[in-house]
């Protein structure tokens, strides 16, 4: 994201001591974790989640400073645990416009340290002591790696059905970021209508991020996007735009759609031909226009909450997240 985060100015007190706080946390008697927590926190992550917890700290009132920072830095270990897990499962290369942490220190390396940051995270949320903010990100670890299961059965049908590609959309994204939301208000024991709405909020947001992030893997420069483009067409992967462009489809281009996504591997070409099909179709302009409804719907959830700086940043960074090109 180039353009300045609605929020982080607000917050750049707290996103700086959060910053120290991974830093600190992330520290070993083993090098080789030492290297690669470093490599991938120091490549340049927006840190939204714990973006999204300070600001909903600050609507909320939460003022615990150092137990507030901790679960930061948690929510961001935990999220960094699946990008490394996630780089081997894909084979990426390139993770933030940088070499990936699996290509750089292998397999094994990767999937060890994110093992180190996930558990890393819960001794953080531990710290607090606060046992339903615990349970939270238990059932969101088990969620999150159950969808990330339930996506590899369902990978090469470009039939999926919307109630399908919500359910693996909800775990992989919407989950985490729904928890940077709820975590705060249960720590200052909200009330039960602001926790809802803030859970709303989350997911809402969280399906907003994802889908913008399945168009911009179409229609996003590579340069800007920071990773390479076509990645989820290249392994087979029915995004939003898939599932809107198999439906506005003839039948010999759903055919050929079908085709496609079962081949073991999927050419330049073939990619470039898609991606002319989706946007022929007006897929991309669909998937986009469902975003915009999703970040509209969590924007309308914080109407319970008074009006002030921190409600304001977090309904302009819903919007934002669906404006961005990165």
């Amino acid at each position: 994201m180039s353009a300045p985060i609605p929020g982080a100015a607000l917050v750049a007190a707290e996103l700086a001591a959060v910053e120290k706080r991974l830093e600190t946390e992330s520290r070993s008697d083993v090098k080789l974790v030492i290297d690669v927590a470093h490599h991938i926190l120091g490549s340049g992550g927006k840190r939204f989640r714990p973006l999204l917890m300070l600001l909903v700290a600050r609507l909320v009132g939460f003022k615990r400073r150092r137990e507030l920072f901790g679960y930061a830095a948690g929510i961001e270990f935990a999220h960094t645990s699946t990008l490394l897990h996630d780089d081997v499962v894909d084979e990426a290369e390139i993770r933030r416009g940088d070499v990936s942490a699996n290509r750089a220190f292998g397999n094994s390396a990767s999937i060890i340290v994110g093992d180190y940051l996930l558990f890393r995270s819960f001794s953080l949320m531990l710290a607090g002591k606060n046992l339903a903010i615990v349970k939270l990100m238990s059932d969101v670890a088990l969620d999150m790696a159950e969808g990330e299961a339930y996506q590899l059965l369902q990978k090469s049908r470009v039939d999926l059905t919307m109630d399908e590609y919500l359910r693996i959309i909800r775990s992989k994204t919407a989950l985490l970021i729904e928890a940077a939301c709820q975590i705060p208000a249960l720590a200052a024991g909200a009330t039960v209508r602001e926790q809802k709405a803030l859970k709303e909020f989350g997911y809402r947001l969280g399906l907003a991020f994802q889908m913008i992030d399945d168009v911009l893997d179409y229609s996003a420069s590579e340069a800007e996007w920071g990773k390479k483009v076509g990645k989820d067409f290249q392994e087979g992967k029915t995004t939003l735009p898939v599932i809107y462009g198999y439906e506005a489809a003839g039948k010999a281009e759903r055919a050929r759609l079908k085709e496609l996504f079962k081949q073991p591997a999927r050419s330049e070409a073939e990619f470039r031909s898609t991606l002319d099909l989706f946007r022929a179709t007006g897929a991309l302009d669909r998937a986009q226009a469902r975003a915009h409804e999703e970040a509209e719907q969590a924007a309308a959830t914080l109407s319970i909450f008074k009006p002030g700086p921190a409600r304001a940043a977090l309904s302009e960074l819903a919007r934002f997240v669906v404006s961005r090109r990165v």
